[in-house]
């Protein structure tokens, strides 16, 4: 199991400066296109909207892929992490040996999962290579949409940037190909899915794009608040323990001042030494509670086919956030987008 990052790796997240290749217009494409798509055949399965031939190969690599549907079986079959969790794309799974071996449509070299429900479920795959930044581009699919983005700064050195094409297995309302799926973080904190038509005017998509970001920051504000509960309980629980051992005797009981001196110390280490974390902590976990009306609404919304219902609870909840809180979350949005440089044009190569 992968663990998704605490507040302090949000906060790196939206301070790291943009990777080199994604500060600059390449070909006129500044970012990955994350434009909506025909919103009855491109933004769900079976994306009736692709070419035969291409949806015969997302057929058929989501069927060779069910044997590592889950994380233990793929980290058997070569698979391992890497990348950590990127709110809009999941954990990229990474299998080294193929990607020695080259790019074929049939074998993608990454996973891409993402925690629904309490289980890590396998939402996408990834094709990847390294190479000039000026590579030609393998044509693994007919579809015009299928537009491989590159990343700069894992691209090994001397020049050479990582070439990626994701293929998404679940809803994306930028079409199967897209590099970032912004219906991921919607997915991950349970909420029901707007329907993609909603989805089509560049405002709609500014709207759906910072939501999301909401929706992931304070998730996994959340879902920390919840370990270090579960932490706690079982903190409580080890006294509880170690009293009963020095009633009767068997185990000498420590200090109580030592072990509060060992939780402070532990907290000011995740905290850096100091108290900034634990502030953006307490605001977040306020936000959280102002905007979590506004999220039920919006699922009741979803669920019902209410496109102005889930409208309007989608605007009360991005409103419902402090100037701060705000700037985290189009920070964290404007992060994603930025990390990948678009390299749709460039001339593509059948494969052989």
């Amino acid at each position: 199991m992968f663990h998704r990052p605490a507040t302090a790796l949000l906060v790196a997240l939206v301070l790291a400066p943009l990777p080199l290749r994604a500060q600059h217009d390449h070909g006129g494409h500044q970012g990955h296109a994350s434009a909506p798509v025909d919103c009855r055949t491109l933004a769900t399965p079976p994306w009736s909207g692709l070419p035969s031939a291409d949806r015969a190969t997302i057929e058929r690599v989501v069927r060779q892929l069910r044997a590592v549907g889950d994380t233990a079986a793929a980290a058997t079959a070569g698979f391992a992490p890497q990348l950590g969790d990127i709110p809009t794309m999941g954990v990229h799974w990474t299998n080294p040996a193929r990607m020695r071996d080259g790019v074929r449509a049939d074998a993608p070299d990454h996973l891409l999962f993402t925690r629904i429900a309490g289980r890590d479920s396998l939402v996408g795959a990834a094709y990847a290579f390294r190479g000039p930044v000026d590579a030609p581009i393998p044509a693994l699919f007919e579809s015009p949409l299928a537009a491989w983005h590159d990343h700069a700064g894992l691209g090994g050195g001397n020049g050479n940037t990582l070439h990626m094409l994701h293929v998404w297995f679940v809803p994306s309302p930028s079409g199967p190909f897209a590099g970032n799926n912004f219906f991921l973080p919607l997915m991950a904190a349970g909420q029901a899915l707007p329907d993609p038509c909603w989805i089509g005017t560049e405002a709609e998509v500014a709207r759906l794009e910072t939501v999301a970001a909401m929706v992931d920051v304070l998730n996994r504000r959340t879902e920390r608040s919840a370990e270090r509960s579960a932490e706690r309980s079982a903190e409580r629980s080890a006294e509880r323990s170690a009293d009963r051992d020095s009633a009767d005797g068997s185990v000498p009981r420590p200090r109580r001042g030592a072990v509060m001196a060992g939780r402070l110390g532990a907290g000011r280490a995740r905290m850096g030494g100091g108290g900034a974390m634990a502030m953006l902590a307490t605001a977040l976990d306020g936000a959280a509670a102002r905007v979590a009306p506004h999220l039920t609404a919006m699922d009741t919304a979803a669920r019902a086919g209410d496109r102005a219902g889930w409208e309007r609870a989608a605007d009360s909840a991005l409103a419902a956030l402090g100037p701060g809180e705000r700037r985290l979350v189009e920070g964290v949005r404007d992060r994603v987008k930025g990390a990948q440089g678009s390299i749709a044009g460039r001339r593509r190569e059948p494969m052989p």
